[in-house]
């Protein structure tokens, strides 16, 4: 008997601690998934406070609180669902910014005669071109071509000129790296959309590739010589470059390096250009490294602990997102949030408070958030730029 009662307590006891380390467990898990869905639920977080906001900004305390109301309300507004749909911005995608520079062109007067053979040049981009050099980057240098009416942008890598120039002997190519380039350019030749500079072709032999001619240079052209884009232009570029970002994410795609200088603007219109897909491939037939553009990286390409992040939650295309809201935040401060200073709370915190426009400030500090997943999709981002481009209009 006393054998029995000895079994039947060590029963209980023992049933005792699966119940409780079962409860813990269980409780552990809905603390994870709260946690986590309250990530995606309330994406917004409220934005940092000042702690003396009427030493630092010469606030009153009133003025002070209608502030903090004021951006509550906004984050309110912006957490809210979305029931904005995509046909309702695509006006915008053709519309034109204000106030551009003239005068992109060449970088000298001097023009020469190319003679592409079939060997070299695309179908359809054979013959004979009047050229001149629109000037060198740091992977690749492109030449504006015309005949007849026709203008268009031959770029080949940086060192290899003489494909174009036609100066010396023709150098010789790795057949493997020409293919690989020749198949990258074939599936971004074959995308539509307003606000992606297009790609007319790819040489199966040398490493060159035809474009459009964006007739108003890059915006990194633009800025240089003394554009001024307003609070409305800046945010329909957004909306532009993002709607870009979000057709190729909806294929399976990464643009990779979202910069000014990768940005084109045709007609007004702002377009998407230079993948960094094919600017790697590009380099295995350059003299020059890839070169990461200081300024615009993200906390990815610094960090690989955030690099295996992303790419676990299978947020790789992120990337966009974050270069993206670097590209606006120098347009609106004349600065950006480097991947390295990403970390640095006090350095993000300074840079954003300069952002005047309180919903464009949140927008963009979810866009420069450390973590891949606490960014937008480029949908939502489109959608939450409307938003304010609305709210501009009724100004």
């Amino acid at each position: 008997m006393d054998v029995f009662i000895i079994y039947l307590i060590s029963g209980v006891i023992s049933a005792l601690l699966i119940l409780f380390s079962a409860i813990t467990s269980r409780r552990k898990a809905i603390k994870e998934i709260k946690k986590h869905l309250s990530m995606q639920e309330a994406p917004f977080k409220e934005p940092y406070k000042q702690s003396t906001p009427s030493t630092v900004s010469g606030i009153t305390s009133g003025e002070s609180k209608l502030l903090l109301e004021s951006t509550r309300n906004v984050i309110r507004k912006l957490s809210s669902p979305l029931i904005i749909g995509l046909d309702e911005i695509s006006s915008l995608r053709t519309r034109t910014l204000r106030g551009l520079v003239s005068g992109y062109g060449c970088v000298d007067s001097r023009t020469f005669k190319a003679n592409l053979s079939r060997l070299v040049a695309p179908s359809g981009f054979e013959g004979s071109w009047e050229c001149c050099l629109l000037g060198c980057g740091g992977l690749s240098c492109a030449y504006l071509c015309s005949r007849g009416d026709e203008k268009i942008v031959f770029k080949v890598p940086r060192g290899l000129e003489s494909i174009i120039e036609e100066i010396g002997e023709m150098p010789t190519i790795h057949m493997g790296a020409a293919e690989r380039t020749k198949r990258e350019a074939e599936i971004v030749a074959k995308l539509e959309h307003p606000n992606i500079l297009r790609l007319l072709g790819a040489s199966e032999n040398v490493p060159l590739l035809v474009y459009e001619y964006a007739d108003n240079g890059t915006l990194y052209w633009q800025l240089k010589n003394g554009w001024k884009p307003s609070l409305r232009d800046i945010v329909l570029l957004g909306i532009q470059l993002g709607d870009a970002l979000r057709y190729i994410h909806s294929r399976g795609m990464i643009h990779g390096d979202v910069k000014p200088g990768n940005i084109y603007i045709k007609g007004g219109v702002s377009k998407l250009g230079d993948f960094s897909s094919i600017a790697k491939l590009i380099t295995l037939t350059s003299i020059r490294e890839i070169p990461y553009t200081i300024g615009y990286r993200t906390p990815e390409q610094v960090y690989s602990e955030i690099a295996k992040r992303a790419k676990e939650f299978g947020l790789e295309n992120r990337i966009d997102i974050y270069q993206l809201g670097n590209t606006l935040l120098y347009l609106l401060i004349g600065e950006t949030i480097d991947g390295e200073e990403a970390v640095n709370e006090k350095i993000v915190r300074e840079r954003l408070e300069k952002i005047q426009n309180n919903e464009l400030r949140i927008i963009i500090e979810r866009m420069l958030a450390l973590e891949p997943e606490r960014r937008p999709s480029a949908e939502e981002l489109v959608k939450l730029l409307y938003e304010v481009w609305n709210s501009l209009s009724e100004k």
